[in-house]
């Protein structure tokens, strides 16, 4: 009788002990590969100085003579939209609409609650191309004086690794939302 109770004593303290390692594994280990994001200020801090963030749509991977990029770069006084064609850069159009501090403001604070500076800084990750290669990547950048502060990239093939780790519906559409002619600008783009 003394064995059986002995054998209910330890089957539990084992069941106990599990239960405390996977506690313990859930939240410590449950972030995956996530960062902290290595901007030491909140991302509205930046809207008034010299810094400016962009969203960039890369098409699919083909002929230099038909890919297409759209770029949208913001910062506290301008707002500027570029069609870029090829590879190697070349803007094709472009279009700017004045911007203020207030609202470079509002717009970094929103970028803040969709994830914008949520991401990895693997370095494995960081190289975008040849990702989804039929489909299109989306690169985010936070920019101070011409250096990149952050840079994180997702696509939208399933299954892809990817360092974005933020909303990517809520960033576009914040973006898109910057360039009041958006869908007119975009409506004959393959991307």
């Amino acid at each position: 009788m003394r064995e059986s109770y002995l054998r209910y004593f330890f089957g539990f303290m084992v069941t106990v002990l599990l239960l405390i390692v996977l506690i313990f594994l859930l939240f410590h280990h449950g972030g995956g590969n996530k960062t902290v994001p290595s901007t030491s200020v909140p991302l509205y801090d930046y809207s008034n100085n010299d810094s400016e963030v962009r969203m960039t749509i890369d098409g699919p991977t083909n002929a230099n003579e038909i890919h297409q990029q759209v770029q949208v770069t913001v910062n506290q006084n301008v707002v500027t939209y570029d069609q870029i064609q090829g590879y190697e850069g070349t803007v094709v159009f472009q279009e700017q609409f004045d911007n203020n501090e207030n609202a470079f403001n509002a717009f970094l604070r929103s970028l803040t609650i969709a994830g914008y500076t949520d991401g990895t800084s693997s370095s494995s990750l960081s190289n975008e191309q040849g990702h989804c290669p039929l489909g299109d990547r989306y690169i985010f950048e936070l920019i101070q004086n011409g250096n990149d502060l952050e840079r994180y990239w997702t696509t939208n093939c399933p299954n892809v690794n990817h360092s974005y780790y933020g909303e990517l519906l809520l960033t576009m559409q914040l973006f898109e939302a910057q360039v009041p002619s958006y869908s007119t600008l975009t409506q004959n783009l393959k991307i």
